[in-house]
C-alpha cells in the first residue's frame, strides 16, 4: 500500500511586518504558489500581484485531517484578511468556560456581589457546578466543551440540601423570604464563572422533585428552563472580593445570600 506523506499548510506573510494575510492547505507543497498565477480568491490574488510576500509552509502531514485542523487552528487565532471561510470546527481556538455568545462578558471586568442583584431581586441562591458527571448521570461542566442548556439546567436544579423547615418550608408559608435567582457557578474563587442565571418559580416550593437517596434535598422550582440568562448575568467572572466559597459537604455546595446580608 502507498503511503500517503502529503498535505501541507502554507501562510502567506506581508514582508513589511510579517502579518500573516492568509492561510492555506493543500495535498501537494505546489498548491502554495499557485495562488501567484491565479487563485480562486481574487481579493488574495491581486494583493500578491501588488506586495512584496513571504510565502512559508509546515508538513508534511500525512494526512487531510491534521493539515484541516492545522490549518482551522491558524486560521482561528490569526484571522488572515483573505481569508473567506472562517467557520468554527473544533480544531479552532475558542472561548473557554462559555458559548461564544457570551464570550464578550468574559473579557469585562469581574462581577461583585452588589451586581448580582438586578432589578427587584433580594436573595439569591448560588449553588455549585463542579466538572464531574454524578452518579445519576448529569453531566459536568467541562470548560473546553460546555454542556447544552437542558443539561446545564438538569445540573443546576437539584438536588439540594433545602428541603428543611430552614428553608422550604418557610419559603412555602412566605413566599417573600424565598430566593428569586438561581446562579449556578463553576469554578474556584478567583476564577469563577456564573453558567446559568434562572428565575426561580416561588409559588412552586411546595410540589419540587425530592430526591429519592437524600433526605431534605430538592430541586429548585423554575419559571423558564429555557432562559439561562435571567438578568443577563450568564458569562460572567465573579470577582474574587464577592468571597463565594463553597464547601466540599453537601451543605456546603450552595450559598444563599440576602441583598442586605448573606444567610
Amino acid at each position: 500500500m502507498e503511503v500517503d506523506n502529503g498535505h501541507y499548510v502554507y501562510i502567506y506573510r506581508n514582508q513589511n511586518n510579517d502579518k500573516v494575510r492568509y492561510v492555506g492547505r493543500g495535498k501537494n507543497a505546489t498548491r502554495a504558489v499557485q495562488h501567484q498565477n491565479k487563485s480562486h480568491n481574487k481579493n488574495l490574488e491581486d494583493w500578491l500581484q501588488k506586495n512584496k510576500y513571504k510565502l512559508e509552509i509546515s508538513g508534511p502531514y500525512g494526512d487531510n485531517e491534521t493539515a484541516i485542523a492545522v490549518e482551522s487552528a491558524l486560521i482561528s487565532a490569526l484571522n488572515p484578511d483573505f481569508n473567506m471561510r472562517k467557520e468554527s470546527t473544533q480544531y479552532s481556538f475558542r472561548p473557554l468556560g462559555v458559548p461564544n455568545k457570551y464570550v464578550s462578558r468574559l473579557q469585562k471586568e469581574p462581577l461583585g456581589l452588589n451586581e448580582l442583584f438586578k432589578n427587584n431581586t433580594q436573595r439569591i441562591l448560588l449553588v455549585k457546578v463542579t466538572d464531574k458527571k454524578l452518579r445519576d448521570e448529569r453531566v459536568g461542566y467541562q470548560l473546553d466543551n460546555p454542556p447544552n442548556d437542558s443539561d446545564i439546567v438538569a445540573r443546576v436544579e437539584k438536588y439540594w440540601l433545602l428541603g428543611s423547615s430552614e428553608y422550604r418550608e418557610q419559603w412555602i408559608c412566605n413566599r417573600n423570604e424565598s430566593p428569586t435567582l438561581l446562579l449556578g457557578v463553576t469554578g474556584s474563587p478567583g476564577n469563577q464563572i456564573i453558567v446559568a442565571s434562572l428565575e426561580i418559580d416561588t409559588k412552586s416550593w411546595g410540589s419540587v422533585i425530592e430526591s429519592e437517596k437524600m433526605k431534605n434535598a430538592i430541586s429548585v422550582p423554575l419559571k423558564n428552563r429555557e432562559n439561562l440568562d435571567k438578568y443577563s448575568l450568564r458569562g460572567y467572572r465573579l470577582d474574587k472580593g464577592a468571597n463565594i466559597k463553597f464547601k466540599q459537604y453537601k451543605k456546603g455546595q450552595y450559598i444563599l445570600i440576602d441583598k442586605n446580608e448573606r444567610l
